[in-house]
């Protein structure tokens, strides 16, 4: 019990340590850097049954400050039965409609519809929701990163609803959480992390490494390939998508379920090849590769860390225990918020219910870890 008591507050002082040097650092104002409009972007939407959103948020890409013939919209159609291809044909999206019952699911999709484009007509792919609206300058930033000689970047990741629900402004404090520790790495020359959306590779690495995901966090997944193959993520903060979250918490508890499957399924076919990797590049002296790749192995398993950690408390205080995860979650939730500059009162107003929010995380693991190996995508209502 010692060694399990010991290995948790490594991997919880680790994370704890970047989220306090995250602290200092200031980010990026929205819409900058700007670049000079050079990069060219083919914009990959995988949507399925979408037609409540699709049209506006390709409205929004269309209304992108950035020269449009250096970026063209490409909404994969993915099995749908509604409207979506109409609505995003009506909106000015160009549509590839992909039909194959077999083997649904955004990965797929994505590898399917990289490959009905001529890639070297473009500088990067960028890849959105299908409710996401971007910044006016969303592109512009990209290009900057890009001519600057990053090739895989990540954008900053806003919540569109945050005052919909307690349940939605729970998956905003997890993501302004996220997104300080994705500062700090980029700062420190690490590895961010791809986010799901708002994601942009350059078509150099990704004709180099390929996109072959097969897992049900394609995100997740993809940079485990990247850290492997001595590629890395850098932050675009500067960059601002606006992403829609589960304002209803049986919807948040299934997107999860998904998150922490997939996670399980990185995790087992990616720690043993990270491990190895770090030993390899640390005989050779490639050390800073073989940091980013230690630190994927020291994110990727978090979910058991969560839950071994719970177990192990609560067997130990109980109820006590309960309470004080109910008292001190609102209180490492204030940090990134204080951080970010959130303004918005329910924000604080909804700190009171993050501990709650967190104990729901518990039985989500406990299921999604043992019934990892479902492959299921359930799509969050728009």
């Amino acid at each position: 019990m010692k060694i399990i008591a010991f290995v948790i507050v490594i991997y919880y002082l680790y994370h704890m340590v970047f989220l306090l040097a995250s602290l200092s650092i200031k980010r990026d104002k929205i819409g900058t850097p700007l670049g000079a409009g050079e990069s060219r972007f083919a914009v990959f939407i995988p949507a399925h049954n979408e037609q409540n959103v699709i049209r506006d948020s390709v409205k929004s890409i269309f209304a992108a400050h950035y020269p449009s013939d250096k970026f063209t919209i490409h909404v994969v159609a993915d099995n749908c039965t509604d409207k979506t291809v109409q609505c995003a044909r009506n909106a000015g999206a160009k549509v590839i409609e992909r039909h194959n019952p077999l083997q649904p699911g955004k990965q797929f999709a994505l590898e399917w519809a990289f490959k009905q484009i001529d890639l070297d007509n473009f500088d990067a792919v960028v890849i959105l929701d299908a409710d996401n609206h971007i910044d006016p300058n969303f592109f512009s930033v990209l290009n900057h990163h890009l001519q600057a000689g990053h090739k895989v970047l990540q954008a900053y990741e806003e919540t569109k609803n945050p005052n919909d629900s307690w349940v939605s402004m729970n998956n905003a404090y997890i993501y302004w959480y996220m997104f300080r520790m994705q500062m700090i790495r980029t700062a420190l020359g690490m590895s961010a992390w791809l986010a799901g959306t708002g994601v942009c590779i350059s078509t150099e690495v990704l004709k180099k490494i390929g996109w072959n995901v097969t897992t049900i966090v394609d995100d997740v997944e993809f940079t485990c390939k990247l850290l492997l193959n001595g590629e890395k993520v850098t932050l675009a903060d500067g960059a601002v998508i606006y992403d829609q979250k589960p304002a209803r918490l049986m919807d948040s508890m299934k997107q999860r379920l998904r998150w922490i499957r997939g996670q399980t399924q990185v995790g087992i076919k990616y720690l043993p090849k990270l491990a190895a990797y770090v030993l390899k590049e640390s005989f050779k002296g490639n050390y800073g590769q073989a940091f980013r790749a230690f630190d994927a192995i020291m994110w990727l398993p978090m979910q058991l860390i969560i839950l071994a950690s719970f177990v192990y408390s609560f067997a130990s205080g109980g109820f006590c225990y309960l309470l004080t995860l109910l008292i001190t979650t609102p209180v490492f939730y204030i940090l990134p918020l204080v951080a970010e500059k959130v303004r918005l009162r329910k924000a604080w107003k909804y700190l009171a219910t993050s501990g709650a929010f967190f104990l729901t995380w518990i039985p989500i693991t406990a299921y999604g870890v043992v019934t990892y190996g479902k492959q299921g995508w359930w799509r969050t209502p728009h």
